[in-house]
């Protein structure tokens, strides 16, 4: 192969194994560059995706740091999603304000000293315009995020395979490893965006993709404001008509995707925080594709050069799937070098030193 075989050209077809956010945005993105789609999927029987909060949120409070790479990955979401929306005639993408609950003071002091740094400053405040001691217990005070908000993934996957399908380019099966290997043999290009579970094991069995299993409930919450989100060691997200969907669960070792009694931990946390009364409407699981360093992997096989590999988002999907489309997209079609960081071969680079 010469090195333009190793390029996307407009006459090839990609195959796109996993209908999840990463499957749907990659071929959204390609169909709308003008180049040949299919898609491929096994009706999102374990799909993270279908089951996600689709919260963005770019701090981590664990140790109150700016996420790696928020300000390019928030570049990249407000120019696609709303891109998508026109696309499919929807509307799925709703930046929103994030609330923080301290849960003791200690919390609320380390806020406000981190408040100041430059780095952190765009983002965090302690001041706001949202009221909410009269539906939170906010004993120690809150914060507020900036750029943080939500995406109706069930929205967008539903109107993503309806807009493919239309199209004639979305087949709902199983594939199999000989059936990739034809796709290959022919010339096709394959990128699998099947999370946590590859088909096949070309990328090596000893990958760090792992599954993490999340549950979340909706709820109805009358007389909550809904024109923020909030986080009190769980979050609430705002669905409209009194309904939100709260979460989460992580659980490393999962048996299987039902929901669990697990889950029960968001419902006491849930009362505690709230001075309202609220009532089950649904409750989820599903499996987020992890990696041993939280960070995607994506890229393409050393031997089968056509094959690629686009998972490992986690729980940051909806942040960072954007953004490693169009560094995914950097890579294949212009050669420019993927980011360490997100290069799946940094695992190789890693046993070998």
């Amino acid at each position: 192969m010469s090195a333009a075989d190793h390029r996307l050209q407009q006459s090839d077809v990609v195959h796109i194994v996993g209908q999840g956010l990463a499957g749907s945005v990659l071929a959204l993105r390609l169909i709308a560059d003008g180049y040949r789609v299919h898609v491929h999927d096994d009706g999102h029987s374990t799909s993270s995706s279908m089951v996600a909060a689709g919260m963005w949120n770019p701090l981590s409070f664990v140790n109150l740091k700016v996420v790696a790479r928020a300000p390019e990955m928030l570049d990249c979401m407000s120019r696609i999603y709303p891109e998508f929306e026109r696309m499919l005639g929807i509307s799925c993408y709703h930046p929103m304000p994030l609330v923080r609950i301290f849960p003791d003071a200690g919390s609320a002091n380390s806020w406000e000293e981190r408040a100041e740094s430059p780095a952190l400053r765009p983002y965090m405040d302690m001041e706001g315009s949202t009221a909410i001691s009269d539906t939170f217990n906010v004993p120690h005070g809150v914060g507020h995020v900036r750029h943080a908000g939500w995406l109706d993934l069930p929205l967008l996957l539903d109107n993503a395979k309806s807009f493919i399908a239309k199209l004639g380019q979305y087949t709902e099966h199983s594939i199999t490893r000989e059936e990739i290997g034809q796709l290959l043999d022919q010339g096709d290009w394959v990128i699998q965006c099947t999370g946590w579970r590859l088909t096949g094991d070309d990328f090596g069995d000893d990958l760090p993709l792992r599954a993490n299993k999340g549950q979340l409930y909706t709820l109805h919450i009358e007389g909550l404001d809904e024109s923020f989100m909030s986080n009190f060691g769980r979050f609430t997200i705002p669905l409209g008509e009194g309904k939100f969907r709260v979460g989460s669960t992580y659980e490393h070792y999962p048996k299987d995707a039902l929901p669990s009694s697990f889950a029960v931990e968001i419902l006491a946390d849930t009362s505690e925080a709230l001075s309202k009364p609220f009532q089950v409407i649904d409750h989820k699981a599903g499996f987020r594709p992890t990696t041993s360093d939280r960070s995607p992997m994506l890229g393409f096989h050393p031997v089968h050069k056509r094959l690629g590999i686009f998972t490992g988002f986690g729980s940051r999907g909806v942040m960072a799937v954007p953004y490693c489309t169009q560094q995914l997209l950097n890579h294949w079609i212009e050669g420019a070098q993927l980011p360490f960081e997100i290069d799946w071969k940094r695992f190789e680079v890693r046993k070998k030193g």
